[in-house]
Formats: structure tokens, C-alpha cells, sequence
């Protein structure tokens, strides 16, 4: 990377991205002096993180809050968040978008030493279905035979399997996930190649830079950390999603943000403006590209 848009990404007007690219890009320890200050002011910055109400919330506010925690670089040491999780933990699994974006979080936020993690995780590999993806199991079960999966939950098991990835814990459906993403050239469907698989607003598709991640919708620069992550980056078939990568850069390299959500769990960047967030997801995608086969 060009010394100046690092500098740009360490910058204290966004502290999570700060954080994530001591981290992740310069490669410094939990414990160096520039990384525990960064931390602090995460801490004290971010809203998830100083006011608590959420907690006391259900469903995706708490998925969604610890999504933002995770995203800024935040462990459960750094915060008393047991309690959320276990509430989360004890509910019912449904091989859904949400029980994928859970699981990454909980991977990011350091639990993967967790008997209750380790369950979900097998539960997933278990309800992995034939073409790699997965489908909510409350309609699945009521299905005569196995149909195709949904790729918003597939999109969210891909990145979660990417966290695992990084963490030593290799996915063992993970050729199956990648197959079923490269039958597709990654966002087109398999009956008609010229349509993506998710329609969705300029702004919001796959191939946008899209930050953050809700439910529905992922955008360019995350999946590409993952493919990377998971191995795949040098894959012929990613060729296309690397150009529309490539073509997004501005002369220093950031990446201008395309779209987000009407209201984030994380501070708001200006659509149409170079955005901290997807930059530094991009870099850590071409960081890792050559790390696979």
C-alpha cells in the first residue's frame, strides 16, 4: 500500500477502521501501545459500545450491535457482552441469514473457544445442503426435496467461513460453499447468466461497494476478503470481481463508497464519497489475493 492512503486509513476520524488496519494491514500485536490506544478510542467513540441500551433489545439489534463491535475491532474482554450472548445462543438455530452474521460476529469477537459456538458451527456443516449454500430450515422442512439455497444466507456463510479461516479453523463444507458461488460467476444466476441472483438498487448489489453488511445484502469489497481469506483469491472465475474492484480505486487507491443503510450500526460515511470502511476491506482482500492456491 501507498504510505498516504495508509495514513488515511490511521486517521482518528473513524476509529474502528483504525483499529482494524493496526491490525490487520500493519500486522501489530493486541497488546502494542498503538493499538491499545486505538482500542480505547473505539471504546469511547463507538456507539455500540458506550451506550448499553441496546442490550436489553432482542433479535437483530443485538446481532447487529455486536456485528458493529466486532467490525471495529472489539473483543468480548473489551466489553461485558456474555450475557447478550447467551441469550442469542440459547435460541434456535434456523440455518438462516441472521444465524451466519451471529456466528462470524461471535468468531470475531473471540468466541471461538465456546462449547455453544462449536454446536452451531457443526450444525451448520450439518445442514449444509447439496449445492453448498443453506436455506432457513422453517421452510426447508416443509419441502418435498432439497431446493437451491438462498444466497443471502450463503453470502453471510461465506464470510462467517472466512473468519473461521483466519482463526485456524479451517470449514470443512468450505470447496462446496466456493463451488457454489463459482457455478455462478459469483453473482449471476445459473439459468440466465446476464441476471444477477439478488436484484437490488444501484447501490445495494454485490457488485457495489456497499458498507455495512445487513441481512439482504453484502457489498464487493467484503466477499472479496473472504474469497481471499478462504484460499480462493487467484481463482480464474473472481477475474471479473477483481476488475470491478480495481475499476471503483481513485488515484490513491480508496474506494468510493456506493451505498449503506438508511441507519448503521456504524457511523455513517457519505455515499459517493471515498469511504474508510470499504478501502480498507478492499486492501485486506489484496492483501490476502496471494495467500491461495
Amino acid at each position: 500500500m501507498e504510505k498516504q492512503l495508509l495514513d488515511w486509513l490511521l486517521e482518528e476520524d473513524n476509529p474502528g477502521v483504525r483499529l482494524r488496519a493496526l491490525t490487520g494491514l500493519c500486522g501489530l500485536p493486541a497488546d502494542h501501545p498503538r493499538v491499545r490506544e486505538a482500542r480505547n478510542l473505539v471504546l469511547a467513540t463507538l456507539d455500540a459500545a458506550r451506550d448499553l441500551s441496546w442490550m436489553e433489545g432482542k433479535g437483530l439489534l443485538l446481532i447487529y450491535n455486536l456485528t458493529a463491535l466486532a467490525e471495529a475491532g472489539l473483543t468480548r474482554g473489551d466489553m461485558a457482552i456474555d450475557p447478550v450472548v447467551d441469550r442469542l445462543l440459547d435460541g434456535p438455530y434456523d440455518a438462516n441469514c441472521a444465524d451466519m452474521m451471529l456466528l462470524r460476529a461471535l468468531i470475531m469477537l473471540g468466541y471461538v473457544a465456546d462449547s455453544r459456538v462449536a454446536q452451531r458451527l457443526a450444525r451448520v456443516s450439518a445442514t449444509q445442503l447439496p449445492d453448498g449454500g443453506w436455506m432457513c430450515l422453517h421452510r426447508l422442512n416443509k419441502m418435498m426435496r432439497a431446493p437451491k439455497s438462498c444466497m443471502k444466507a450463503v453470502m453471510h456463510g461465506l464470510t462467517m467461513a472466512a473468519q473461521m479461516q483466519r482463526r485456524g479453523l479451517p470449514f470443512a463444507g468450505r470447496d462446496a460453499l466456493l463451488d457454489y458461488f463459482f457455478k455462478r460467476r459469483i453473482f449471476y444466476r445459473t439459468d440466465d447468466p446476464a441476471r444477477f441472483v439478488l436484484h437490488s438498487r444501484i447501490g445495494g448489489r454485490m457488485i457495489d461497494a456497499f458498507f455495512p453488511g445487513e441481512l439482504s445484502r453484502i457489498g464487493l469489497p467484503v466477499l472479496l476478503d473472504a474469497f481471499s481469506a478462504l484460499g480462493a483469491g487467484r481463482e480464474p472465475v473472481l477475474r471479473e470481481a477483481w476488475d470491478l474492484l480495481d475499476a471503483k480505486q481513485d488515484a490513491l487507491g480508496r474506494i468510493k463508497l456506493e451505498g449503506t443503510l438508511p441507519k448503521s450500526y456504524l457511523p455513517r460515511e457519505r455515499v459517493g464519497k471515498p469511504g474508510k470502511w470499504v478501502t480498507l476491506y478492499a486492501w485486506l482482500a489484496y492483501q490476502g489475493r496471494g495467500n491461495g492456491q
